[in-house]
């Protein structure tokens, strides 16, 4: 995987720890790595891949028969991680460090890290200082906001799976249900490739701020995460029937009242949900057709300074029926969006050429 530097004598502990996976990873948690499995890495920094969606940490540690291996720990994107407090500068070549998180599924030599501590007794949290509130994050002094525009970063949601059982699942037509056999979420998660998915999935980035604004007639939804810049198409009321398909489709917007209503189609067909995992089966994805439209209500809520995001699905080539409503909202943010520039990947790490 990557080539193999000489050490210090340092330790590699696996399964002693108590640790819970990160609830803000980009891509989906427990297909990649086992929470039962959890890890404690000591040893000395060869080489940190500073990059997103995810950051890689190389460390040369001994492992328990004695030998010298070079362990390869995920964790967030760059920007991410820098925002809380982790940055690059303090993975030098050489910097001792150990790392504790869950052990990857893939390989015995990865791991996710989500707490690291420095030689000085430094400990930091991949998520920010426990406790504190998520970086960027509106502080009461704010000035209050009126509508929908604005910065925003997506509001905590308790006990959030992005890999677990989806119920349209049991709702696939025979085309539909063959295209998902079709797919392996190892191989084809389109996240390897900088692709954005789908606009559900783009809606529900953690720990990337969004930005909404006008753009004379049009309003552009600027998304941080893998760089996505969507237009709304205010003035008009038609897709255009020969148009590209793309993974984030055609939009139109409309106002109805203080609601930004924006209807999607001209979808390539593509993927909803990179990983579904159901108890007894092997893991698979949650495919769509190019039939698939979507509807967002989008809209704010004063009282609560929200913003509130509602998504309709809709794809009768894949599914006999139409996706429950889908709500995610959002609290203002302070952030400054900061260019992604998305680096391929795997499930073994960054894709090297």
């Amino acid at each position: 995987m990557r080539a193999r530097r000489a050490v210090s004598k340092i330790a590699v502990v696996v399964g002693t720890l108590l640790t819970t996976p990160s609830a803000f990873a980009h891509h989906s948690f427990a297909p990649h790595f086992d929470s039962s499995k959890p890890a404690s890495i000591s040893g000395t920094v060869t080489e940190y891949e500073a990059r997103n969606p995810h950051s890689y940490l190389h460390i040369a540690a001994i492992d328990e028969n004695g030998r010298t291996r070079e362990y390869v720990c995920e964790s967030h994107g760059v920007t991410q991680l820098t925002r809380n407090g982790i940055r690059p500068d303090m993975f030098k070549a050489g910097t001792k460090v150990r790392v504790t998180g869950s052990m990857s599924r893939h390989s015995p030599y990865m791991c996710f890290f989500d707490n690291v501590e420095f030689e000085d007794g430094r400990k930091l949290s991949v998520n920010g200082p426990r406790g504190a509130a998520p970086p960027g994050a509106a502080a009461p002094t704010t000035t209050a906001r009126k509508d929908i525009f604005g910065t925003w970063l997506l509001a905590p949601i308790p006990n959030r799976s992005t890999s677990g059982p989806q119920p349209m699942m049991q709702f696939l037509t025979p085309v539909g249900q063959k295209a998902v056999a079709g797919y392996d979420p190892f191989k084809d998660d389109p996240t390897f490739r900088c692709d954005p998915v789908a606009i559900r999935r783009v809606w529900g980035a953690p720990g990337t701020p969004l930005e909404i604004v006008r753009d004379g007639n049009d309003v552009v939804l600027r998304h941080e995460w893998m760089d996505v810049r969507r237009v709304i198409h205010m003035n008009m009321k038609e897709h255009p029937k020969n148009g590209p398909r793309t993974s984030l489709g055609h939009s139109i917007g409309r106002m109805e009242g203080d609601t930004l209503v924006i209807e999607t189609a001209n979808y390539a067909q593509g993927v909803l949900n990179q990983y579904v995992e159901q108890p007894g089966q092997p893991t698979k994805g949650l495919l769509h057709s190019a039939a698939l439209t979507s509807v967002e209500r989008v809209r704010f809520d004063p009282a609560r300074q929200r913003l509130v995001v509602e998504i309709d699905l809709s794809d009768p080539d894949y599914f006999t029926k139409p996706f429950p409503r889908g709500t995610l909202e959002y609290a203002p943010s302070d952030l400054k969006i900061e260019p992604f520039n998305c680096s391929p990947e795997g499930v073994t790490g960054t894709l090297r050429k």
